[in-house]
């Protein structure tokens, strides 16, 4: 699983960008299998005056060619990155399970109309 981080209007020292990559990694171990790319985008929207404006955004290319996407807006990085994450694992395992189902769905579907 290859992780790329980006980030807009936050300047973090290199240790932390070690940090939250390796937190995005362990966070979705379970998920390498399936997921070929996660590109992680940090952003802080309002600058010096605070407020819920810290946003990470997740995109994740999944193995078979489908890709999702995550947003959370939080007042702290640590907290939008750790909601962001819970979520994302959600909705990949729910987009791999529906990918999954439409191929059993259309090769079913191919079997009978040979069988014909």
């Amino acid at each position: 699983m290859d992780i790329r981080l980006q980030t807009q209007h936050v300047v973090l020292p290199r240790r932390s960008l070690s940090r939250i990559r390796s937190r995005v990694r362990d966070g979705l171990a379970r998920m390498t299998e399936r997921v070929a790319r996660l590109q992680v985008t940090l952003k802080d929207i309002n600058g010096p005056r605070g407020g819920r404006d810290k946003v990470c955004i997740l995109r994740a290319e999944l193995v078979d060619g489908g890709q999702v996407v995550v947003i959370d807006r939080a007042a702290n990085l640590r907290r939008a990155i750790a909601r962001c994450l819970q979520r994302s694992k959600r909705v990949i395992d729910r987009e791999v399970k529906r990918r999954h189902r439409a191929r059993r769905r259309s090769e079913r579907q191919l079997m009978l109309t040979s069988a014909i």
